[in-house]
């Protein structure tokens, strides 16, 4: 008898019918439940699958057949039971076989071995049931396969005043925290937990907050409040990072890091505008000599949370940034780069100065504080060098002098004022002197006096580049200059554009204007008795028989190889005037010495004539020499000369020799 046939609706038939009704209802065997070592995770939405755990995925899988019916049946029945996935029979190896009455009764353990259980996706798994021969139907569990980890792309963004100014005790008053944001990443699914982390770096870290993707959030930003106790005693650069783990365990890559600068301290707060003591007003110039000097810049006033253990001022010269410089103190003075000042040109033009204050790697403020100074260093002669800021300039070379008298360059006597030519001075002429400038020659730092010590660029083309600058000094002038040999030699250039100079390179020259001074010289062989001076006994014999007054020419080796020429006098007073001068008793005689004699001192000899003539009243021995170009005279003691013996003069008969 089919299914299909037709069955007349009366007493009898009514067994038969209801047979045929139960035949066309399905009976399914209940799915089979995880085992509890290896549970799922629930589902993320009310509809919504389980999960496997990523953490199942290297072991068999177990599972516990439900009971069913005529398990216990006395009848004995082969019982058969594999598991599936997707419909696919677990390898025979691992099936059940047993003969009812089932002993232990159900529920049965199994395990699950095949390697599609953990295929990506939606997975079926139930089990092969046959009772007998009979198969019976037998319901799915259903689980999903997620092992991709989340990848987080981004970085944590922060708020633009922790980007500018770091995080500081400011931002937590009141109870207040940072929100440091994460956005968006990639394979980003319902389940996922993200944490945030602040730390040294990603081993040494503290957590921030930790939030799980659900229906509710799944759509917004991910915010973590960073609070006061998050970063208690951090002082310096960290990094904030997040990590994540989807709903399955499997975790993602941590994401990279977003520096962070964290101070215990407050924050600097700077005001002031940059002190540059050398430029003290809007109309006041920098000049070579400040850029010689160095052009201090810094501060003058404390600025609220100066913490001198980390702060450092970072300087800017025309918008270019200067190697940070620390601040110990305030108030301060650095010395700016000279050639920094000067990268956009030399000429007259408004230099922009800025600073900030550097605390670790944030700025306060963010851009500098900026003012503008005049600066100027166009200058005579060479332009101005960076490099070789003081004086000289050496492209000038060196001056020089030279006397009436004396043939050798930079040396000055006596001998050149006793010639009464003019003393000259000269500088090189440079090749880019030009109309405007002016010259001033300096012996030992003192300035020779116009016009001749200042020589100006003509203004009718008259200069020639091809001799040098020539200079004229009064003797009164070098008059006051002290004897020095090594006098500095100096020339000083100045323009009509500013107050900026040229300084030559330094000569020295021998400057020697006091008179030579030589010992006097004095009649030898005096009497014992000073008021009788020199006197008849005081005469020698020279071997040519003449009768002479013998005189001391006293040592002095300039004396050799120069004539001396010994001048005597006889004078009625012992004021030995001139005017005075006993007629017939002036002589001269002239010897020269050689280099013993200059050494040991020599004698010369008055002829007795003259001494006669002066018969009882005073002389005096001068002696006149020229040493290098310079006369000298040197004037002796006026002494008594007595040549009488009361009634004519002196017996020489018994004159001893010399």
């Amino acid at each position: 008898m089919s299914k299909s046939e037709d069955f007349s609706v009366n007493g009898g038939n009514r067994a038969q019918y209801r047979a045929y009704r139960a035949s066309l209802r399905r009976d399914y065997l209940e799915a089979p439940v995880p085992d509890a070592s290896n549970p799922l995770l629930p589902p993320l939405t009310a509809t919504g699958p389980q999960y496997l755990p990523y953490s199942h995925r290297i072991q068999p899988l177990k599972f516990m057949i439900p009971t069913f019916d005529r398990h216990d049946d006395t009848v004995p029945t082969l019982v058969t039971i594999r598991m599936t996935v997707d419909g696919t029979k677990d390898d025979i190896n691992y099936q059940y076989e047993k003969v009812t009455p089932l002993n232990p009764p159900p529920p049965i353990p199994m395990t699950l071995h095949l390697a599609s259980r953990n295929t990506t996706g939606l997975r079926k798994i139930s089990y092969f049931f046959s009772f007998g021969p009979n198969e019976a139907d037998v319901e799915e569990l259903q689980y999903m396969v997620d092992f991709e980890p989340p990848v987080l792309d981004q970085l944590i963004t922060v708020p633009q005043s922790v980007k500018d100014y770091g995080i500081g005790p400011e931002d937590f008053e009141g109870g207040a925290t940072v929100p440091l944001t994460y956005s968006d990443y990639s394979n980003k699914r319902l389940g996922d937990t993200i944490k945030c982390y602040i730390g040294s770096d990603s081993m040494i870290r503290r957590e921030v907050g930790s939030i799980t993707l659900d229906e509710s959030n799944f759509s917004n930003p991910l915010v973590f409040n960073l609070t006061a106790a998050n970063v208690t005693n951090y002082n310096g650069e960290y990094i904030v990072f997040c990590e994540a783990v989807s709903y399955s365990g499997v975790s993602a890559t941590p994401s990279g890091n977003t520096k962070v600068w964290v101070s215990k301290n407050r924050r600097p707060v700077v005001k002031e505008e940059l002190n540059v003591p050398q430029a003290p007003n809007l109309t006041s110039t920098l000049l070579v000599e400040h850029l010689v000097d160095g052009v201090g810049a810094g501060l003058k006033t404390l600025f609220a949370n100066f913490d001198n253990a980390v702060d450092e001022i970072e300087y800017f010269i025309d918008d270019v940034a200067q190697s940070p410089k620390r601040i110990t103190s305030i108030p301060f003075l650095n010395t700016l780069d000279n050639l920094a000042l000067l990268n956009s040109g030399h000429g007259r033009r408004q230099v922009k100065l800025g600073y900030r204050i550097k605390r670790g790697d944030i700025y306060f403020p963010v851009e500098p504080i900026e003012k503008r100074v005049w600066l100027d260093v166009r200058k005579p002669a060479a332009p101005f060098d960076p490099d070789k800021p003081a004086p000289p300039d050496v492209t000038l070379l060196q001056p020089w002098i030279q006397g009436p008298y004396s043939t050798e360059r930079n040396k000055l006597t006596l001998a050149d004022k006793q010639n009464g030519g003019v003393v000259k001075g000269y500088l090189p002429f440079h090749p880019l002197f030009k109309l405007g400038d002016t010259v001033t020659f300096y012996i030992n730092g003192n300035d020779a006096p116009a016009p001749g010590g200042v020589w100006t660029f003509p203004g009718d083309g008259s200069e020639d580049p091809s001799k040098p600058i020539e200079f004229e000094f009064k003797w009164d002038w070098l008059g006051t200059i002290a004897d020095d040999v090594d006098a500095q030699l100096q020339c000083v250039v100045e323009h009509a554009l500013n107050d900026n100079l040229a300084i030559s390179p330094v000569d020295s020259a021998e400057i020697k204007m006091q008179p030579i001074v030589l010992a006097a010289a004095g009649f030898q062989y005096m009497h014992a008795n000073p008021l009788n001076g020199f006197v008849c006994s005081s005469l020698r014999r020279l071997p040519d028989r003449n009768v002479v007054g013998v005189v001391r020419i006293p040592a002095d080796t300039r004396l050799a190889n120069n004539e001396v020429t010994l001048i005597y006098g006889g004078y009625p007073t012992d004021a030995g005037d001139e005017a005075t001068l006993i007629p017939g008793t002036h002589k001269k005689v002239t010897h020269t010495p050689n280099n013993t004699e200059a050494a040991n001192g020599f004698d010369m000899y008055v002829p007795y004539v003259h001494l006669q003539t002066t018969e009882n009243a005073y002389g005096r021995t001068d002696y006149a020499v020229k040493i290098a170009g310079e006369a000298v005279l040197t004037k002796g003691e006026v002494v008594r000369v007595n040549m009488s013996r009361g009634t004519g003069t002196c017996d020489l008969a018994p004159v001893i020799p010399v």
